[in-house]
């Protein structure tokens, strides 16, 4: 079974490129058996919120953050094209870097979200 098929409230036929939508899919995404055997906590990418969540307000650009974790997962990114138009050659760069073995910086989040 594909990794994709483990995203529950994800249609990969009508996908939710919003900033909401966006957010919830690096938390899915996160969850995947591939970005878990990375060994990455998730504080490397978000604040734990006042309540205990761990998936609290983002550290970094949610739409750089679902092109890496695209990227490790194997899946189309959504963000992709979207961060490109914004920032041409950054998605490519944050994918090719995955493909290296490497860990990119990304971008501080501004509150927002870039695209």
């Amino acid at each position: 079974m594909p990794e994709h098929a483990l995203l529950p409230s994800f249609d990969l036929e009508q996908p939710d490129s919003s900033l909401t939508g966006i957010k919830a899919r690096c938390v899915a995404l996160y969850q995947l058996p591939a970005l878990q055997g990375k060994g990455w906590l998730p504080n490397l990418f978000w604040r734990r919120a006042a309540d205990g969540d761990l998936f609290g307000s983002l550290r970094v650009d949610p739409w750089e953050l679902e092109v890496l974790f695209a990227a490790v997962a194997g899946v189309p990114s959504l963000a992709g094209p979207l961060l490109d138009a914004q920032r041409p050659g950054r998605a490519a760069f944050i994918a090719r870097s995955i493909a290296h073995g490497e860990l990119p910086y990304l971008s501080y989040a501004d509150g927002g979200g870039t695209p």
